[in-house]
């Protein structure tokens, strides 16, 4: 699985990241100024702990349970460009008649119908996440993954932030459901926009594959793909027992915030901001030390923040701290999400890719879906601090057994030390004195 042969010319690769930048940041703006406030709208609409729960679950069940026949219509429509357009596109107008149903409907019809609708959504746009990440492993080059990722991250973030604060801000002056209404139809606007956007990218034909392989794309092929490579097989299950803690409270602390801490819902747009702000100083700390001790180092750094925000939340004494919360988690999840993407680039044969990655998001997306499911359900019985508490525990279960069961090439190891900013520098100013000043003893 070594470096992949150039498929785009220089300055049309140059090109092709440049676009997919400026597609980024129009779509994570869209994507924070409605994902954010979907449980906030909810639960205004009336939506208990459970369907809040659920509102989580359905949309990632569906969303990737479908990954690997996904994968296989990318690979055999051989289009992965337009598929991501076409799917994109329909997937955002969606929110049309999401904006709608607080309008035309109410109580138990009203939520149930969000539901769907917002399930409806996330599947569509699934379709095209195998063949979307394939295609951005074939416009970057390997060797420069972290530093380019990290600057799209810190783009995008930049946008994100600015539609945090927006959709807060319309929320707060105009409440329920109006101000949902326009924060989610400027997110329609934006996210239309990124699809025009990612649609000039220079197109990039798939990697070609011999007859035998294209024929052998069934669940005998996807089984062959869990178990061909140790780092892949174990890099899946490890990830469904993370994701499923992950997951477990991940929906809940919007509401956690408006219920257990009393906040203020518009105050939420600040809280989401914060996390966005840390991340955006995240993502050019954690780039830059991926491409020197590789992704499963910075995935342990960071996870270790990731693991144990639960906790920082159970023990949150005023709502206005969990902008410090986020803080913290922001800046932490920066360095894994960025990581883990990037590993799973690594891991995965460029020709299968697609294949591969379509493996994963099921395995992956299946705990995604299981674990707000029952998280949700556990809250209306439990309470929501029991449920972070065991959220935290799940986490640090799979965060080990990561650590100890993904084999990856020996990479460069990092140490505390080189966690603190400009360490290196420090260190290379210091040798060069030491070797000055070895050298003036001798010429004495």
């Amino acid at each position: 699985m070594g470096e992949q042969a150039p498929i785009l010319s220089h300055a049309e690769m140059k090109r092709a990241m440049r676009i997919s930048v400026i597609d980024g940041m129009l779509a994570s703006a869209s994507e924070n100024l409605i994902g954010p406030f979907l449980a906030l709208c909810a639960l205004a609409m009336g939506a208990s702990k459970g369907q809040i729960g659920l509102l989580a679950a359905l949309p990632a069940f569906l969303s990737n349970v479908l990954q690997i026949p996904s994968a296989r219509l990318t690979e055999r429509w051989g289009q992965r460009q337009k598929l991501v357009v076409i799917c994109s596109g329909l997937s955002r107008l969606t929110i049309i008649p999401i904006i709608l149903t607080p309008m035309l409907l109410e109580g138990d019809a009203a939520i149930y119908t969000f539901i769907v609708l917002v399930t409806l959504r996330g599947f569509i746009n699934s379709i095209g996440v195998p063949g979307w990440t394939s295609l951005m492993a074939d416009i970057t080059p390997r060797s420069s993954r972290g530093s380019y990722f990290g600057y799209r991250n810190i783009m995008s973030n930049l946008a994100a932030l600015v539609g945090t604060l927006l959709a807060g801000w319309l929320i707060e002056r105009s409440g329920f459901p109006g101000g949902y209404q326009m924060s989610f139809a400027v997110a329609l606007v934006l996210g239309l926009l990124s699809t025009y956007f990612f649609s000039t990218i220079p197109s990039v034909p798939m990697p070609k594959k011999n007859k035998p392989q294209q024929r052998s794309m069934g669940l005998r092929a996807s089984w062959q793909a869990i178990s061909q490579y140790t780092a892949f097989r174990n890099y899946c299950f490890t990830s469904v027992l993370w994701n499923f803690g992950v997951t477990f409270s991940g929906a809940l602390y919007s509401v956690y915030f408006r219920e257990n801490l009393g906040g203020d819902p518009g105050f939420w747009g600040v809280v989401t901001a914060s996390g966005l702000i840390a991340g955006i100083f995240g993502h050019r700390y954690w780039g830059k030390l991926a491409d020197q001790y590789g992704q499963k180092a910075i995935m342990l750094a960071g996870g270790m923040g990731a693991a144990s925000l639960p906790f920082i939340w159970w023990l949150l004494p005023r709502w206005q701290l969990a902008a410090v919360a986020e803080l913290v988690g922001g800046f932490c999840w920066a360095g894994y999400n960025l990581a883990a993407f990037n590993l799973i680039l690594e891991i995965t044969p460029d020709e299968e890719r697609t294949m591969y990655i379509g493996v994963y998001n099921t395995l992956a997306g299946l705990a995604s879906s299981i674990g707000p499911l029952i998280g949700g359900f556990l809250a209306d019985s439990a309470g929501l601090p029991t449920v972070i508490l065991i959220s935290g525990i799940l986490r640090w279960a799979g965060y080990f057994v990561f650590k100890y069961n993904v084999p990856v090439p020996t990479e460069t190891q990092l140490g505390w030390r080189d966690l603190i900013p400009f360490s290196q520098e420090v260190r290379l100013l210091r040798k060069q004195w030491q070797q000055r000043h070895d050298d003036a003893g001798l010429s004495q």
